[in-house]
């Protein structure tokens, strides 16, 4: 007769509470880890924003009476503005007037995340890189939108950043040949990166060395064919047990 064992899913319950100095350590160790590695060997990235406000041509920031067609409209332009600022017109002007190195190679670089590698200048960018790192968004129900741009260095996240909005006016007035979009507010140095998350990856790192952990003693369970009871033995081969012989402790005669 094949013998077969059975999953006690209260025998299982029982050995994770046994063995919670494991899972704890494993889930402990997951977390550490993966929080050392986040803050010792993942290139920060910060980001800095500049405001600007869309406005009618040669009309004050003061002015009043802004309707629902007009927000609308501003909002079409949002997204016009933004493949401008996408453009090379833009782009070359930046870095002619950052020192920014861009590479005209596509292939320099096909992620769009900005990634900390030492073995490059951290200078040098592909514009398909540079152009993924440009962030453009709106302010609900407003005239205002804002230029942003993120990198490793803060400094540099502010200078481009800044320029890019510099240059946007500049690009505005000469393709579509209005002046209808102002500097409110040049960014400043970010004092913290937005990426990465160090707590949600430690968190991240601690769920997945709980589920290893409890891989590990289930597997242990499984692995685990010593005969604990009679009636383990009576599921197993089908017979009943006629008698036990009882462990006596003690000093041997």
């Amino acid at each position: 007769m094949e013998a077969t064992k059975e999953v006690d899913f209260k025998e299982l319950i029982r050995i994770f509470f046994k063995r919670w100095w494991l899972i704890l350590l494993l889930t402990i160790m997951g977390s550490g880890v993966t929080y050392f590695i986040t803050a010792n060997f993942v290139t920060p990235i910060y980001e800095a924003k500049t405001v600007l406000y869309i406005g009618q041509e040669d009309s004050g920031l003061g002015s009043i009476g802004i309707s629902v067609g007009q927000l609308e409209a501003d909002s079409q332009l949002i997204i016009d503005y933004k493949q401008i600022a996408l453009t090379r017109l833009v782009i070359d002007a930046v870095i002619k007037n950052t020192g920014l190195s861009i590479s005209d190679s596509e292939s320099l670089n096909n992620s769009n995340n900005i990634e900390g590698d030492s073995s490059e200048d951290p200078m040098v960018m592909s514009y398909k890189k540079f152009r993924n790192n440009i962030v453009i968004e709106t302010v609900e129900n407003s005239r205002l939108f804002t230029v942003g741009f993120r990198y490793p260095d803060p400094e540099i996240a502010k200078k481009v950043s800044d320029e890019l909005a510099k240059q946007l006016t500049i690009a505005v007035s000469q393709i579509v040949g209005v002046e209808n979009i102002r500097i409110l507010d040049q960014a400043f140095v970010p004092a913290k990166p937005i990426a990465p998350n160090k707590l949600q990856n430690a968190i991240i790192g601690g769920v997945l060395g709980l589920i290893f952990s409890l891989f590990i003693v289930i597997v242990m369970f499984l692995a685990n064919d010593t005969v604990k009871d009679e009636d383990e033995i009576k599921s197993l081969i089908g017979v009943s047990v006629l008698g036990s012989i009882p462990e006596f402790k003690g000093e041997a005669r």
